[in-house]
């Protein structure tokens, strides 16, 4: 007997508002667009998520999602599932359609089970070694003590792949693709963007963090970024 306790919490998705619970209720699950022949359990108004978008499967107890095929991408707690791929999915896990066009969070509501309490453990753990910054994905802030910084879309989706890349060498390119998916077709393929969008998007992202982030330049190709208490200027 299938448990349908499980349901998605939508951040980010036309038509829903954000907050809005989806049961699941399933065995199988459709992701996607709706067209003239065919109608998915679960439609998002967005021309960059594909008809038949992703799948979430129910088997043996347990949830996970299949990415269809799609055009633009199925990601799972920023990792991109390859096409036709299959992961397990597990209480908190993040899904993403089409870069960060489509956003949802997954939960185990059942209070049958006892929660693993790794995933937990691994968030607080990445709060500490980034320094106490702390990403709000619902406000676009970056909370850093008692400093709070606004983020436009674009520039919330650049502090977040740096802050989650804190200490690392982060690439011009991984930032274009991160933060200008609807630009990129193909899998492998870097968005347009031209190095005068990028320049201008770290420079707005630097003058609002200024005195609390360092975001260091490596030679043109990339950023790397640290907190000013890690004694960088």
């Amino acid at each position: 007997m299938m448990d349908k306790s499980s349901f998605l919490m939508v951040e980010r998705g036309n038509p829903y508002e954000r907050g809005d619970v989806i049961a699941l209720t399933k065995p199988i699950t459709v992701l996607g667009r709706k067209g003239q022949h065919f109608d998915p359990d679960i439609a998002f108004d967005n021309i960059f998520v594909s008809r038949q978008h992703a799948a979430l499967l129910y088997r043996n107890g347990k949830f996970s999602i299949k990415d269809l095929n799609s055009k633009h991408g199925t990601f799972v707690n920023q990792e991109r599932l390859a096409p036709h791929d299959e992961i397990s999915l597990q209480h908190g896990d993040t899904i993403v359609l089409a870069g960060d066009l489509i956003v949802l969070s997954f939960s185990i509501l059942s209070m049958d089970e006892t929660m693993d309490i790794t995933p937990l453990i691994k968030q607080l753990a990445a709060v500490e070694a980034s320094g106490g910054l702390r990403l709000n994905p619902f406000k676009q802030e970056l909370v850093y003590g008692e400093d709070v910084c606004a983020f436009s879309e674009k520039e919330y989706k650049c502090m977040e792949l740096l802050v989650n890349h804190q200490g690392q060498f982060v690439s011009k390119d991984q930032l274009k693709v991160y933060i200008w998916p609807e630009r990129s077709y193909g899998t492998d393929e870097v968005p347009d963007v031209s190095s005068e969008e990028l320049n201008a998007l770290i420079y707005r992202v630097r003058k609002k963090t200024r005195g609390i982030l360092d975001i260091e330049s490596i030679r043109g190709k990339g950023y790397i970024l640290q907190t000013q208490a890690d004694g960088l200027t």
